[in-house]
């Protein structure tokens, strides 16, 4: 659904940042409405990009994607955890929380780490004038503005679990 080499350096600027992102946010970055579908396919997007660089030593970014009713990945996330023997509680709660803002910490601490600019040779995200862009983490309460658009989007309101 989305170009997975942007998510990813939007969710390593999240990271970088050290803070999540609303799964409305994400989808109104790259002018998508939140619906059923466009969120199970952004999820599915945000699979994708955790196989790809599975082995590599990067970190879980699928953690800095969240709701916005509780701050906690949704479902699938959990159900990602379980399977791979990660963690067995609950969706939501203290264990939940803890087990979230852990990975989170392990994603910000990867990606201070990295150079600052995190590019690789094969990214293109020219600007209009030819300027080269870094894909950064829609800021919490701003307008996201997706770098093919000149006027801010308002942020579209995640639907709640």
């Amino acid at each position: 659904m989305v170009d997975l080499d942007r998510l990813e350096r939007v969710l390593i600027g999240a990271a970088r940042e050290g803070r999540p992102v609303t799964y409305g946010q994400l989808l109104a970055y790259f002018s998508r409405r939140v619906t059923r579908i466009t969120v199970g396919a952004l999820c599915r997007d945000l699979a994708h990009v955790e196989r790809r660089r599975e082995g590599q030593g990067w970190p879980d970014l699928a953690c800095l994607v969240v709701r916005r009713s509780d701050g906690l990945p949704g479902e699938g996330y959990f159900a990602s955890l379980r399977a791979e023997g990660a963690y067995d509680g609950p969706t939501a709660g203290p264990a939940a929380e803890a087990v979230v803002r852990e990975r989170q910490a392990r994603a910000r601490a990867w990606a201070e780490g990295l150079p600052d600019e995190d590019r690789r040779p094969d990214d293109d995200d020219s600007g209009p004038a030819g300027e080269t862009e870094r894909a950064e983490a829609p800021a919490p309460d701003a307008p996201i503005v997706s770098p093919s658009r000149s006027r801010p989007r308002p942020r579209a309101p995640c639907r709640p679990s």
